[in-house]
């Protein structure tokens, strides 16, 4: 893969930002053909679905949103919306190599004071209209803080087809403790987390990100983020997001390495509802 983006180290801007914010952006990291490739494989993905029988997808949108669906049981047409593709780095050499490449790798372990590892991948091909949240209300990492999440623009975001939007310093907020006790979700009402939500980020301006394809957008697991409503229903925003705990942090034998700095969680695909 060629690059665009010399640098594989932190600078102290960087880390300024990263402090203050909790997210950074980092343009032209990848180059078209690396863009070129990952839609390629996706769209090959889609027009033969039969051949990745154990692909899950989450529906976001219609009236499935929110269903999780094996990829062959969903209906045709919520492939024209917002969806979630999940964990084609499973599947995938190209998406893997993204999510692990080396330079991008070396910025996460300098984040996370530690080796990254892919616990989950997301291909979206619209935006997710996702309202405000928090990851670690869905994958809390082992380690308090301890997990990143990087969106790599594998198509102009634009003010019409839902770009991602940021609070910036809302990783400062302590959490919102469910009250089973963790900061994680798990089966508990999202109600009061929601509410938590709005009065904790009440005084901050959210910022939008706007991308070229090849951009990548790095926050903390603790930054408020989501998806602003699409306009224009024509525009895909195809993007990879993939979320990263520390290999550090799991057992060598739940973990594989793939790169030189770089692992994979040991597990399978996720279960369509039933």
């Amino acid at each position: 893969m060629m690059r665009l983006f010399k640098r594989s180290v932190l600078t102290d801007e960087h880390r300024r930002v990263w402090a203050r914010d909790g997210f950074l952006i980092l343009r032209a990291f990848f180059d078209h053909q690396t863009v070129d490739a990952v839609n390629s494989e996706v769209a090959g993905l889609l027009r033969n679905r039969e051949a990745y029988p154990d692909v899950s997808v989450d529906v976001l949108s219609d009236a499935n949103v929110g269903k999780r669906m094996k990829i062959m049981d969903v209906p045709e047409e919520l492939f024209s919306g917002p969806i979630k593709i999940n964990d084609l780095f499973l599947n995938s050499d190209i998406v893997r190599a993204c999510t692990l490449d080396e330079r991008l790798s070396t910025i996460l372990g300098a984040l996370l004071d530690g080796d990254p590892m892919v616990c989950n991948s997301l291909n979206f091909i619209y935006g997710s209209t996702q309202g405000a949240h928090y990851d670690s209300w869905f994958m809390a990492p082992p380690v308090k803080d301890k997990m990143v999440a990087v969106s790599i623009c594998l198509d102009e975001n634009a003010d019409d087809n839902g770009p991602i939007f940021l609070y910036p310093g809302s990783h400062t907020i302590p959490p919102y403790v469910f009250p089973h006790g963790k900061i994680a979700k798990l089966d508990a009402d999202l109600g009061p987390a929601l509410r938590y939500v709005e009065e904790t980020s009440r005084a901050i301006e959210p910022v939008t990100f706007y991308g070229q394809p090849g951009d990548v957008l790095i926050w903390h697991g603790q930054v408020l983020h989501g998806g602003s409503p699409i306009k224009n229903p024509s525009r895909t925003r195809r993007s990879l997001v993939t979320h990263y705990w520390r290999a550090k942090d799991y057992t060598s034998s739940l973990r594989t390495k793939i790169s030189k700095n770089g692992y994979v969680m040991k597990r399978a695909h996720q279960e369509a509802a039933h």
